[in-house]
């Protein structure tokens, strides 16, 4: 476009006969041998400024110093890099054409191509102050540079990284591409605002706890081998606007023996840490060490411990293992012949390719792990999965341990099966987003009824699931007797009194829950909250719980039948008639069902909210020593106790409670 002197042929095409083509829309206007009707189209009808009041020429050399902070079509806008807000007249000047407008530019050839770029925006040049400002705002004390290092220490609690991650060399790389005019901190800054943060945040956590009536803790002590120092955790789980939530207090380093006595006086002293008396304590949860024990039992009270479920679960499948004659020999030959392919390089390829040759997807052998529940199951189960190549392999290698016969192969298959349904049983209730303590009662039910319709056929798989028939009658027979697991359970929509065999127990924590509704304040709020929660279990379709869904059936018959309101006449009307209903249905969260059930049975609210806040596995603070093994790596060999405790309780808190300070 250069052959035309003004700068309005930017969006005008000259046509014959004296006419010239408007590129925004398209219209044909006459020239008459000069641009003021081409001028007057532009102001009139694309509301463009004409060249008299802006300036068309091509920018002066002062004007290309300012292009890297005035860029044309990014409009100034009022935040904290444009702390000068942007006045009317100011947006009225820079005004450009629709986003959809395309430019024509002359090709070599002398024809008029279009580009898919935006219409160059006339805009303002930013002032000096304006500039400086922006700069500012990246130095020490501005506010972009205070979001940019919290947002720093976000991502190194969050992400377990070390202090050191500000100081190599493709982090400083990835920063100054992101802000160039930030100055990354150094690592003792960083340490700095992290245990600033950490003051802030911890500080507001304790006050909010404060609201919080019911609280159950998951505690457990772990050792760490890289220090070879024990820790004790200690997690929280409470109820906040229909949500189960969930909190790491921390790890604490333990310098004595571990005996009932300390192990007591650390855990009540991290609690005083807290500011959480042991009045607000529903439940205490941990394994099934004496030590523990005992310690629990002595400082809060047998009726507030509960026993890890799935710990429980897993000494179930072990016990019943050892009893089982030749079981144990056998899942040893699938141990042996699984650690010689993984060993060797040549094996491991082979079992690769040996797959991808027959199109199926590749997968690697799995190898037990004492200290993981059901790993001896994923091991087996993949094993079985894999049989038809491993043999292959083991075919090839003299000096591989031998392959098992068919025989062999259908009884680890029928161990398989039973030990599938204690699989499921964990999976379902180690979670800690959702209520579980109510889940333990049922889950046992379900057990019992799978194991009773299992019909193996090899005598293994018979002792087997004798054995463990036996093993959760043992551990699990006088469940009912808990009053924590039986109240929770009750007061479980999904579930009520449909699971319970033991009607004299059933009686007595039917008239704990009465007197409980009895003794609360009448004076209680009925208005419907409106949160939404998501974390309800997701159970699936599987045979686990196929003997609840008949329970849930019959129950529905029973409401219709009004058969059972004569065993319920002692009781108040409330609980009468909460029982009196069918069941909810079983993928629901009974913590948003009760919400909707309030303005109806607000007394009972009141507590199926306390009892619900529980989990039934110390499976959380287990969680917590593996977050503690990637905080305490080989590149924070040298982060103390303390530290590490404040970096953890960062890690695992949610973020609603992260960002109660800002």
């Amino acid at each position: 476009m250069s052959k035309y002197k003004s700068e309005v042929w930017k969006y005008f095409e000259k046509k014959t006969n004296g006419n010239a083509m408007c590129k925004v829309c398209g219209k044909l206007l006459r020239t008459s041998g000069n641009t003021s009707n081409l001028m007057g189209h532009l102001k009139k009808l694309h509301k463009l400024p004409s060249p008299s009041e802006t300036n068309l020429k091509s920018p002066n050399k002062k004007e290309k110093a300012m292009s890297s902070y005035c860029t044309p079509g990014i409009r100034i806008q009022n935040n904290i890099d444009d702390p000068e807000p942007q006045t009317q007249e100011t947006a009225n000047s820079s005004n450009a054409l629709p986003s959809d407008v395309s430019t024509y530019t002359q090709s070599p050839s002398g024809s008029t191509s279009t580009s898919s770029s935006v219409t160059e925006k006339f805009m303002k040049q930013p002032t000096l102050e304006w500039s400086l400002n922006k700069i500012s705002s990246f130095s020490s004390g501005g506010q972009k540079h205070i979001k940019i290092t919290e947002a720093i220490v976000y991502f190194i609690c969050k992400d377990n990284q070390p202090f050191s991650v500000v100081e190599d060399i493709g982090f400083k790389k990835l920063m100054k591409e992101v802000a160039p005019l930030y100055k990354v901190p150094t690592r003792n800054t960083i340490k700095a605002r992290i245990l600033q943060r950490y003051d802030v945040v911890s500080s507001n956590f304790k006050y909010f706890l404060k609201e919080i009536e019911d609280i159950t803790i998951t505690t457990d002590i772990w050792s760490e081998m890289m220090t070879t120092k024990s820790y004790i955790g200690v997690t929280i789980h409470f109820i906040h606007s229909t949500k189960l939530c969930s909190a790491a207090l921390g790890i604490f380093e333990l310098s004595k023996s571990l005996s009932a006595n300390y192990i007591a006086y650390e855990l009540l002293n991290i609690l005083n840490l807290w500011d959480i008396p042991k009045s607000k304590i529903l439940a205490v949860v941990t394994d099934n060490d004496s030590t523990m024990l005992k310690a629990i039992k002595e400082n809060f009270g047998e009726n507030k411990h509960l026993r890890c479920f799935s710990h429980s679960i897993n000494l179930v499948a072990e016990g019943s293992m050892k009893k089982v004659d030749g079981l144990l020999d056998l899942i040893s030959k699938v141990r042996n012949i699984v650690k010689f392919i993984k060993r060797s390089v040549n094996c491991s390829d082979e079992l690769r390719k040996l797959q991808e040759k027959d199109g199926d997807n590749v997968k690697k052998c799995i190898l037990d792990v004492v200290t993981r529940w059901n790993s001896v199951y994923y091991m087996c189960k993949r094993f079985l999965e894999l049989k038809e190549v491993v043999n292959q392999i083991v075919l090839k290698h003299i000096n591989a341990p031998p392959m098992l016969n068919g025989q062999e192969i259908e009884n680890i298959k029928q161990a398989v099966k039973i030990l599938e349904i204690l699989e499921k049983v964990t999976s379902e209730i180690s979670g800690q987003k959702y209520a579980t303590m109510s889940l333990v009662i049922p889950i046992i039910s379900c057990i019992n009824d799978n194991l009773s319709t299992m019909l193996p056929t090899s005598r293994i798989g018979v002792e087997f699931k004798n054995a463990i028939t036996d093993e959760m009658k043992k551990r699990f027979e006088f469940i009912e007797k808990n009053y924590l697991l039986s109240v929770s359970t009750i007061l479980d929509p999904r579930f009520k009194n449909i699971h319970f065999k033991d009607a004299l127990a059933l009686s007595k924590h039917l008239r704990f829950i009465n007197s409980s509704i009895n003794s609360l304040s009448s004076t209680v709020e009925d208005h419907l909250s409106t949160d939404s929660s998501d974390s309800a279990a997701e159970y699936g379709t599987t045979d686990l719980w196929g003997h609840h869904k008949n329970l849930a059936r019959k129950s529905i018959k029973t409401y219709v039948d009004k058969t059972n309101l004569g065993n319920l006449k002692h009781l108040g009307p409330e609980i009468t008639m909460y029982l009196s209903t069918p069941v909810s249905q079983l993928k629901t969260d009974p913590l948003i069902t009760w919400e909707e059930l309030k303005p109806m049975y607000p007394l009972i609210h009141k507590l199926a909210t306390k009892y619900l806040s529980g989990v039934s596995t110390s499976v959380p603070s287990e969680r917590l020593f593996s977050c503690a093994s990637n905080t305490i790596s080989k590149t924070r060999n040298r982060l103390c106790g303390k530290s590490a405790s404040k970096l953890i309780f960062l890690n695992n808190l949610d973020n609603q409670f992260w960002l109660l300070s800002e």
